[in-house]
């Protein structure tokens, strides 16, 4: 922890010594390069905040007010390739006082450096000298009571604050400041001296000359000896880390484990550092120790594994020879040289020929051990198996295993024929299986001294099977029979049953019955096949998907033959065409009767188009739909106006006799026109082509108004869309009426047609 932790620097000082200041300085100097061969960067943005703050307050000529608050700093000192993570707290000065136990006291307690500020202001004061360095010594007691050498256990460093106060005055430069310090603070210099080996002395001033009476900051900042207290900081931060290691490794010599990461944190905060090259090959050196201890010990143990690996081996192979000599059965001679390998599995690679020899015996006797147990009658299914292997592993043990071979012929002949043995061959419950069996022994053993028993075993049992045969095909017919006689049998089950019964016994003396029923089955389906085709197509003449489907499951039915195929072929495109001559007329007759109702005729051409992909009225349907669907968006039409009548009376007195008349349209809100003005005329004639395009959709309303313009601009007469009319662009494309008669009318032609629908 202590060498990979933050270090928390200790600033001691009392009130008005000046450490906020200088703690300001140190940043503001370290952080821009002013110092030379050092960097500070403020860690966190509560310490970077705190710290600009108050450097904003000093370039602004502002003395700082004093610190009331304790505010915890983090900041990193980089010194040449080193980097330190430090923890600085400013606080109160008053927390210092003699007889004050302010939790700042804890954080000096655990502190890794200490900067002990001194202000020369109070020299020429002895009793608040006198006090002040009783508060270091307070300090340093501290320090010296946790420490088991009576040194304060930590580096500390003596700063002489606002030195230019002292220079102002004519005292010793700041190369001097010993002699300042013996005589003006000799008590804090001879503690240092005895309880202190780490220490220094700097003259520091955080303004530089030129500070005011009023203490206020000069204009221009010269901060002086900032960079002595900072580098004299790094460079025994690294003695400390360095001395830290060394007390470990006294302490614990051997740890390998602990040592090398004390090391590698090390190497990571000084990288190019001489001690830290020193560290790693005392450790390099270390390593070569441990594992030349670990060598020797694991040579010396296994020499005496191997010694009594070699006796325990020698000892059990000796064992298993005395035991194959004393006359014992081949089964135990079999198991003493198996349990011989089994527990000494290191004896092939000390002694190998012993271990072939071993191998050799086992082999022998196991095969000696195996005809026993075959003779004994003890069954082994996979032996055979084993026996394979062993012709092909131990070629020279050929005369042994053909006797066990021959053991195990006839210990399987005595069970096969065993097995076969019954007291009376009429009670045998399913003479089909025994027969089988009989056969298969006989192949198995030609030579059997039981063949000819065997023989007329097989004889008679043949006979019988026969005879159960034609007896169970005689009761299949007479039942395949009776099924088909009985009401609602299925044709179709009757059929596959027949089928099964000829494949199955393709040597049946009834396979001519079968044959014949099974023939007049399949006619019997076609015909009530047909019949249901042609029940649903005289019944449901409209319902043309079952018409259908009736006749195409008879194709399906009856894909291999039937005397119906021609027939229901026919009708389905017969059902086809009459499909697409009824759902086209659907469509057609709605238009007739409903040229309006456009919508529902498209939904109709629709579901023709579906049902039809292929049909006669295809292209008018998909004419009529792709129309439906432009119109039924806006779309832009150019309308002409070509001529027009109004009534015999329309005109204003004094106008000459005959209207001047325009005409201006407003189609779905939009204004359009008017027209020019044709004078004196009660049938103009205009020819005009509306500039702009009608834009229009199915269901917009269209207005057109005539105008009289003579004098003033006044109505002649309106045409509107008729209530429920979605068509009103039909009024733009020819000759419009009132719908009550009269002479007015107006002429329009445009580019909207509705298509036509031939006739089905």
């Amino acid at each position: 922890r202590r060498i990979t932790g933050a270090k928390k620097i200790a600033l001691f000082g009392h009130r008005a010594v000046g450490k906020t200041t200088l703690l300001a300085m140190f940043y503001r100097e370290a952080s821009a390069g002013r110092v030379p061969g050092l960097r500070m960067a403020a860690i966190g943005p509560s310490t970077a905040e705190y710290l600009a703050a108050k450097i904003g307050q000093i370039e602004a000529g502002e003395p700082l007010a004093g610190t009331l608050a304790e505010t915890e700093l983090k900041l990193r000192l980089y010194h040449g390739p080193a980097r330190f993570d430090l923890i600085v707290k400013d606080y109160q000065g008053e927390h210092v006082t003699l007889g004050t136990e302010a939790p700042i006291q804890e954080f000096f307690a655990d502190c890794d450096a200490v900067f002990l500020c001194l202000d020369p202001e109070t020299s020429d004061r002895p009793d608040e000298r006198r006090k002040r360095q009783q508060e270091v010594d307070d300090l340093l007691e501290r320090y010296i009571e946790r420490s088991d050498d009576t040194t304060a256990g930590r580096p500390v460093a003596l700063l002489v604050t606002k030195y230019d106060r002292v220079l102002d005055r004519g005292g010793p430069s700041p190369d001097q400041v010993e002699t300042f310090i013996d005589q003006n603070y000799g008590m804090t210099r001879h503690a240092l001296a005895g309880h202190a080996p780490h220490s220094a002395m700097f003259a520091v001033s955080s303004y530089g000359r030129g500070v005011g009476r009023d203490g206020r900051p000069p204009a221009e900042l010269h901060p002086m000896g900032l960079e002595g207290p900072l580098g004299w900081l790094a460079e025994q931060l690294e003695v400390g880390d360095r001395e830290q290691i060394e007390w470990l490794w006294d302490l614990a010599p051997e740890d390998l484990r602990r040592l090398g990461k004390c090391v590698k944190v090390y190497e990571r905060r000084y990288p190019r550092s001489n001690h830290a090259i020193t560290f790693r090959r005392k450790l390099a050196a270390l390593r070569r120790k441990k594992r030349l201890k670990g060598f020797v010990r694991l040579a010396a143990c296994a020499a005496i594994l191997a010694g009594g690996l070699a006796a325990y081996d020698a000892w059990g192979f000796r064992g298993a020879l005395a035991f194959e000599k004393a006359g014992h059965p081949p089964a135990a001679v079999e198991k003493t040289w198996s349990e011989f390998l089994a527990w000494h599995p290191t004896h092939p690679w000390i002694f190998p020929r012993d271990a072939e020899t071993a191998r050799a015996h086992l082999a022998d006797w196991s095969l000696g051990a195996e005809q026993d147990r075959l003779v004994a009658g003890l069954d082994r299914p996979d032996l055979p198996g084993e026996i394979q292997a062993r012709k092909i592993a131990t070629p020279e043990l050929a005369p042994r295993i053909a006797k066990v071979e021959e053991a195990l012929h006839r210990q399987k002949h005595d069970k096969a024929w065993q097995g076969l043995q019954v007291a009376d061959p009429v009670a045998i419950e399913k003479p089909e299986e025994f027969l089988s069996r009989l056969r298969a022994f006989l192949r198995d053993y030609p030579n059997t001294p039981h063949k000819d028993q065997a023989v007329s075993l097989v004889k008679d049992l043949q006979k019988r099977v026969e005879t159960r045969i034609d007896l169970n095909d005689r009761q299949i017919v007479d039942a395949l029979a009776r099924k088909a006689g009985l009401p609602g049998a299925s044709l179709r089950d009757l059929i596959d049953q027949a089928e099964s019964f000829l494949t199955d016994r393709p040597e049946s003396r009834y396979r001519g019955d079968v044959q014949e029923m099974a023939a007049d089955f399949a006619k019997r389906l076609d015909e009530a096949d047909i019949a249901k085709a042609r029940e649903a197509d005289r019944n449901t003449p409209s319902n043309f998907a079952v018409r259908r489907q009736r006749y195409k499951d008879y194709l399906q039915n009856h894909v291999t033959g039937g005397r119906f195929l021609g027939e229901a072929t026919a009708a389905i495109d017969a059902i086809d065409r009459e499909r697409d001559t009824y759902q086209y007329r659907q469509a057609y007759d709605h238009y007739l009767a409903h040229p309006d109702d456009v919508q529902a005729v498209a939904a109709k051409l629709r579901s023709y188009l579906d049902a039809n992909p292929d049909g006669r009225h295809v292209k008018d349907a998909k004419t009529f739909i792709a129309w439906w669907e432009k119109v039924s968006v806006p779309n832009d039409y150019h309308v002409r106006l070509r001529r027009g009548e109004v009534e015999p009376d329309v005109g204003k007195y004094f106008s000459g006799g005959s209207p001047d008349l325009s005409v201006e349209l407003w189609v779905a809100g939009v204004k359009h026109g008017p027209s020019p003005i044709v004078k004196d005329s009660r049938r103009p004639v205009w020819d005009h082509d509306f500039p702009r395009p009608i834009r229009w959709k199915l269901g917009d309303p269209i207005s057109i108004r005539i105008l009289d313009n003579d004098w003033s601009t006044s109505g002649v007469f309106t045409f509107n869309t008729a209530q429920g009319d979605k068509l009103a662009m039909k009024m733009l494309s020819g000759t419009v009426r009132p719908s009550k008669g009269g002479k007015t009318m107006l002429v329009f032609t445009s580019d909207f047609a509705i298509p036509e629908l031939s006739k089905p």
